[in-house]
């Protein structure tokens, strides 16, 4: 069955590989998609037309032309410019609610893809509100449900008598098996986190708590999401901030560590998150250091050591020099891009 895709993302394309690229980028090159629209966040600047790319074959890129701010009526607008320009495909697989429900328009399917429960994230009030709505109709609108924790299956079940399904998040099994240590500068061992910096998740103040305990040198990798003050305060203290990497780098630079670790927040809305990291890290053989959220408060392994924040800094410690350890292969990015190709063909199939 050919299958035409429009899909609404909270994230842009770029090298640094979140869940929807993975996902989608395997549908299409399946098969079981025959071509797909990936529409990214909006961006002024545009002169009033969309920037397109292919970055591989059957997929396409569209970044739409941010005419009126979004508190203006920006979403109404795009949602006009999104059914003009999607006005072809047979499903929308949506990640960005309030794009999906302007973008939404009768006769097509609607699957809504639940990476974080967006409402609990720090925010101001109108933001929230919007999300709050959003949700709230996509419930009501979306043919299928599809989360990748069981946290937010619990609380769609809770909050709307959805069902969801759950697809949790993969791993590049192959590039992680063919990965060789990145170099690392900095005094031996090496402590490593892969992912976003940004404050809503990555607890900073226990991460600079670590690196001035000088039990390792302490290196994250990822896109900064952190105010001049943040990121000073870490560099004083002996962090490595080293900026994003491609996906296709990653695992080399988990190989590189001693222990891998992940210092997050715990709170509503990290507890709602499947980071990609907790299957990556289990994906090594390296000693692995995480507060109990993100996906890693319901894992178990050998030489994973899941603690709470009072405990982080003497675990780290502990953990360096231990294993390596044997695991089981964690599940592949191409195994769960199947199990959402079997839920975007159920829909498009009523």
């Amino acid at each position: 069955m050919s299958l035409r895709v429009g899909v609404l993302s909270l994230e842009t394309w770029d090298d640094v590989w979140r869940r929807n690229q993975h996902l989608a980028a395997r549908v299409v090159r399946s098969g079981e998609v025959s071509s797909l629209q990936f529409v990214t966040p909006p961006q002024p600047g545009l002169a009033l037309r969309a920037r397109v790319r292919s970055p591989e074959a059957g997929v396409e890129v569209v970044t739409p032309p941010l005419i009126v701010p979004r508190r203006y009526g920006g979403y109404r607008l795009i949602g006009a410019w999104l059914r003009k320009r999607l006005r072809d495909v047979d499903l929308l697989w949506v990640n960005d609610a309030v794009a999906g429900v302007a973008a939404a328009r009768d006769g097509v399917p609607v699957v809504y893809d639940v990476t974080d429960d967006w409402r609990s994230m720090p925010q101001d009030d109108a933001s929230r509100r919007r999300i709050v709505a959003a949700e709230d109709a996509l419930a009501e609108r979306a043919q299928a449900t599809v989360v990748c924790s069981s946290v937010l299956a619990r609380r769609w079940r809770e909050r709307y008598g959805v069902a969801a399904t759950l697809i949790p998040n993969g791993v590049d099994v192959e590039a992680m098996r063919a990965a060789r240590p990145h170099p690392l500068d900095g005094a031996l061992p090496n402590a490593v986190y892969v992912g976003t910096v940004h404050d809503n998740r990555v607890d900073l103040e226990l991460v600079s708590e670590l690196a001035a305990a000088r039990a390792a040198t302490v290196h994250l990798v990822g896109p900064e999401r952190v105010t001049d003050v943040q990121r000073d305060r870490l560099v004083s203290h002996g962090v490595v901030l080293h900026g994003p990497v491609p996906a296709a780098q990653v695992p080399s630079w988990l190989v590189a560590a001693d222990v891998l670790i992940c210092p997050h927040r715990v709170d509503e809305f990290t507890l709602s998150l499947d980071a990609i990291k907790a299957h990556e890290y289990l994906a090594t053989d390296r000693p692995v250091v995480a507060t109990p959220s993100c996906g890693f408060q319901e894992l178990r392994a050998d030489g994973l050591s899941v603690v709470d924040r009072g405990a982080f800094v003497d675990a780290v410690a502990k953990a360096i020099g231990s294993g390596p350890f044997a695991r089981p292969a964690p599940a592949s990015w191409a195994e769960r891009a199947t199990s959402f190709a079997a839920v975007l063909h159920a829909v498009a199939g009523r």
